[in-house]
């Protein structure tokens, strides 16, 4: 389905504990240390596929938990 755009936008922004971001820095420096920098641009760009469908979907994994169940 199709929707405007703006149409009813997600109002929700994801929000990083100090913890998440140490661990995303640590995994990020043991990355940079064993991968090529094209294998790091992918990583990332993966990263923000993935941050943009939580983001776009905040309910979709509670959904998905709830339903194993």
């Amino acid at each position: 389905m199709i929707q405007p755009e703006g149409f009813m936008k997600n109002t929700y922004k994801l929000i990083w504990s100090d913890e998440a971001l140490n661990n995303l820095k640590g995994i990020i420096d043991y990355l940079e240390n064993r991968w090529t920098e094209r294998e790091i641009k992918k990583f990332a760009q993966l990263l923000d596929k993935q941050l943009k469908l939580i983001n776009d979907n905040p309910f979709y994994l509670l959904r998905a938990i709830n339903q194993m169940d």
